[in-house]
């Protein structure tokens, strides 16, 4: 799998996922705004009925709910469309933005834990959020919302941070650890000879 343009990553990563928020986001923002927009219209048509309104009026309750309808769609439309993930064999990124662009970079070796939450709907079909927190972190450093099968990108970015030293990753060599026992080895005799 290629690199995307916008991957800062180096020419020899090699892309293991991609992924966008799931696109029934987009429905969602439809469906809230279509009901901001139907009940701008109900208040409008009720007062007009009373005559509380004249015409102008009316038109100016049609212009306020064909906004209610752009703005929750419109931006979740924008949302989905500029947001992207991308986990390579050495890195976790995250791409945000249409006009001012942000890119995260989370390296993989960095993961101290990594974990998916999914609410009642998204257990209902299968969507969610992964969260991934680094060492030294105070909160989850990168959340990757609105994912289809959540549990698998989890997965998927858990064994990733395994491979790359973040779980099983013992640092130093072999030899420096023989150094270490063998001093701790001497520190033992020394306080067990009195």
């Amino acid at each position: 799998m290629s690199l995307p343009d916008w991957a800062p990553a180096s020419a020899d990563e090699t892309a293991v996922w991609q992924g966008k928020p799931r696109a029934r986001v987009v429905h969602w923002g439809v469906v809230v705004g279509a009901l901001v927009a139907v009940t701008i219209l109900g208040v409008g048509g009720f007062l007009w009925q009373t005559g509380a309104i004249g015409p102008l009026l009316l038109t100016a309750f049609l212009a306020v709910a064909v906004l209610g309808l752009a703005v929750p769609a419109g931006s979740a439309y924008l949302w989905r469309a500029h947001t992207d993930y991308l986990l390579t064999e050495a890195a976790l990124y995250h791409r945000t933005g249409a006009v001012w662009v942000t890119v995260t970079e989370l390296g993989l070796d960095k993961v101290q834990n990594s974990a998916y939450s999914q609410g009642v709907f998204g257990a209902m079909f299968d969507h969610g959020t992964v969260t991934v927190d680094t060492a030294g972190s105070e909160g989850a450093e990168l959340r990757l919302r609105a994912l289809d099968d959540p549990d698998d990108v989890h997965r998927l970015v858990a064994d990733r941070a395994g491979a790359a030293g973040g779980e099983d990753h013992i640092p130093g060599t072999v030899e420096q650890w023989r150094a270490v026992l063998d001093e701790v080895r001497r520190l033992r005799i020394v306080l067990t000879a009195d």
